[in-house]
């Protein structure tokens, strides 16, 4: 199954990107005005994030974003053929950032990001533009083809997977004196007993303690990354670092720091972040807020 997925998908990737966005047009089509897939989820979201903006206002980011969530998935399906060089070419960013912040922490850096188009393209050119060994978590897919393909595309410039169900056995292959550590961390906990809970766009949500912990437990220098669509197929990656050694800040103060910061990027372009998920579902325990 898996090697008939990969030949229909490698041929389908060597279409030129301007061919695969008619594709993507269509997907727009179907999803935003036949399916209107996860549509109320959306538009709920972008209401209490955006209390300021008009309805016809939150109706054009509602269709922008879906646009760009179309054209996240067709990328994706082209970074199987995508040569590295046009990956460079494609997604410029401030690199030296994390040379700088590998100096100062001892080697060790470590990443927070979030669901910002397209994360998967920033895979696989933050390797190409780092010196040392470049580790992603990312949590597997529960169909077998599928995230073989995936980890083939994630892993096609150097980079290291670790799943998220097997986090020992992945840090042990870290290299102990270059490497970032790389999480998407707007994702929602699975334990909410241990969720770090905190405003966030207008609303209560439980945030990851994870990253912090392995943050101050390696004694990390610590990155926030920020993506930016220039235009179809063209992002740049801005990256932050907050400090030098993570285990010198007051438990709890990172995470507050990097829901700041994600905030500071929605608001520049809200488009670009996965409105989709229940982001906020879940009510913090009674008196917290």
């Amino acid at each position: 199954m898996y090697y008939l997925l990969f030949l229909l998908t490698f041929l389908l990737s060597l279409l030129p990107l301007r061919c695969l966005y008619v594709l993507a047009d269509f997907c727009y089509l179907v999803i935003f005005h036949v399916l209107g897939y996860r549509k109320k989820i959306v538009a709920d979201n972008l209401r209490v994030a955006f209390p300021e903006k008009s309805i016809a206002e939150r109706h054009v980011l509602m269709r922008q974003f879906y646009r760009s969530f179309c054209d996240q998935w067709v990328e994706t399906l082209k970074l199987i053929s995508l040569s590295s060089q046009k990956i460079k070419q494609r997604f410029p960013g401030n690199w030296s950032v994390f040379e700088q912040a590998a100096r100062s922490g001892n080697g060790r850096v470590v990443v927070m990001m979030g669901h910002q188009f397209n994360w998967e393209w920033g895979n696989l050119a933050t390797p190409m533009n780092f010196s040392g060994q470049y580790a992603g978590i990312y949590l597997p897919v529960s169909a077998k083809a599928v995230d073989r393909l995936m980890l083939y595309i994630r892993q096609r410039t150097g980079a290291l997977l670790i799943p998220a169900n097997d986090l020992r056995d992945g840090f042990a292959r870290l290299n102990p004196d270059k490497h970032i550590l790389a999480f998407i961390a707007d994702q929602s906990p699975g334990d909410m007993l241990h969720a770090y809970w905190h405003p966030f766009m207008n609303r209560p949500a439980p945030f990851l303690r994870g990253p912090e912990k392995v943050a101050r437990r390696q004694q990390a220098a610590v990155v926030f990354v920020g993506l930016r669509k220039i235009k179809r197929g063209r992002y740049e990656l801005y990256g932050e670092q907050v400090c030098s050694n993570a285990r010198e800040l007051p438990a709890g103060l990172l995470i507050a720091k990097y829901v700041a910061f994600l905030e500071k990027e929605l608001r520049a372009q809200p488009a670009n972040w996965m409105w989709t998920h229940r982001r906020w579902k879940r009510t913090p325990p009674e008196g917290m807020f």
